[in-house]
């Protein structure tokens, strides 16, 4: 059990480093956004840097939203200049590891065509790059729920022909579909199963 356990402690923190994309002169580290990860138009891009204490170098970073889509030149600016001082309020520990950490939080624009972009960490005094791909993803739309019935009912229909739901032998009621449903037990099962063995 205690093997287990430090197997998935091991897993875990080599997990959080490979999350770490690092500038190709190697003296900052990207954490976030996630390499490849989703987001969502409308909603917040967090850009991450993390400069590393025994490093002494002078950069300049800035940070642009760029389209990865063949002959696309759009490109959107997410900070023109980013903080990289080596300040008490920007250091954080890991260990005996001192960094200091600086983020930018971008709300995606609305208007953004959705598809693969790149998130572009420029530093202007090497010329250098280093660039993040990310997934951009259009707003969900809300479902347009049917009006209740006379007797206090509300209709189960699929609220559009791309919906998730299905009707069950056409009584109205949706029913998830057998395979989910074995798969959720089946995941809680292995849970229950690994935390009895911890």
């Amino acid at each position: 059990m205690k093997f287990i356990a430090i197997a998935t402690g091991i897993v875990a923190a080599l997990t959080s480093v490979a999350a770490q994309l690092t500038s190709p002169m190697q003296n900052y580290n990207v954490s976030s956004p996630v390499s490849n990860g989703p987001y969502v138009m409308g909603q917040i891009l967090p850009c991450t840097i993390q400069l590393f204490e025994n490093v002494m170098s002078d950069i300049q970073l800035s940070i642009n939203l760029e389209s990865a889509a063949i002959n696309s030149n759009a490109s959107f600016v997410i900070a023109a200049t980013v903080d990289v001082s080596k300040t008490t309020a920007s250091a954080k520990r890991n260990g005996n590891v001192t960094f200091y950490e600086h983020s930018v939080n971008y709300k995606i624009p609305t208007t953004l065509i959705p598809g693969s972009y790149k998130v572009v960490f420029l530093d202007s005094r090497t010329n250098t790059h280093l660039d993040v791909p990310i997934n951009v993803l259009p707003v969900a739309s809300a479902s347009v729920v049917s009006s209740p019935v006379i007797t206090g009912g509300a209709s189960a229909t699929p609220a559009s022909p791309g919906s998730i739901f299905k009707e069950s032998n056409g009584n109205g009621v949706a029913a998830m579909s057998p395979g989910l449903a074995t798969k959720a037990i089946v995941s809680l099962a292995c849970v229950a199963a690994f935390a009895v063995m911890l």
